[in-house]
């Protein structure tokens, strides 16, 4: 019993997933300074399959760190020339609070429909779908604000040395490994309490 009680006592003053996770393994150093806020930052296309594949992942690490979770396009897959119009979209459905809609959307087309978008008349029917008339989508599509915020993202991604995708930082000093995982009897959670852990340190 006394062993017992030092076992559960043990664990309580030393978390799970700190002896989990390891360096080079799990995730490696980026820098050597973090952000001022926590944040898990994920670097994605909607050109790329495996952020396809990886959506259902990153939709339960925003519900798990709402406060903390961003998703930041990248225009270096550059399908026809939509890298950064896809950026813009991107931007701008987040300026409309209808990231979740237009990503299930674009997702949706791109990879289940298999129907790749690469054209402004593609990019028009989707926010035509999610409310967004052409009127309104075209005004929107190349303001300041939308090129700013499209443009943000490439910097961020070029200042982190994201040349793949998905990839994910957090707090600015990690990034995650995914391959760490592989022997993981189950990836999604471990992956998620890998960020969650790294959020803390």
């Amino acid at each position: 019993m006394k062993k017992m009680l030092f076992a559960v006592l043990a664990l309580m003053m030393f978390p799970v997933a700190a002896q989990q996770f390891e360096e080079g393994v799990h995730y490696e150093v980026i820098a050597e300074q973090g952000t001022e806020q926590p944040e898990i930052k994920e670097f994605f296309s909607f050109f790329c399959g495996a952020c396809y594949r990886f959506e259902p992942i990153a939709q339960a690490m925003s519900d798990q760190y709402p406060d903390a979770f961003d998703k930041s396009h990248v225009s270096f897959i550059n399908y026809k020339d939509q890298g950064m119009m896809m950026n813009q979209a991107w931007a701008l459905a987040e300026q409309l609070d209808k990231d979740k809609e237009i990503a299930a959307a674009i997702f949706q087309r791109n990879f289940v429909q298999n129907n790749m978008m690469g054209s402004m008349e593609d990019f028009e029917a989707v926010f035509a779908t999610n409310g967004v008339s052409s009127e309104d989508f075209n005004k929107m599509i190349n303001s300041f604000a939308v090129r700013g915020m499209a443009n943000k993202m490439d910097r961020e991604a070029a200042n982190y040395g994201v040349n793949s995708t998905p990839t994910f930082i957090v707090n600015g000093k990690y990034r995650l490994l995914p391959q760490g995982f592989s022997e993981s009897e189950n990836f999604v959670d471990d992956f998620i309490a890998a960020a969650g852990y790294l959020l803390e340190k």
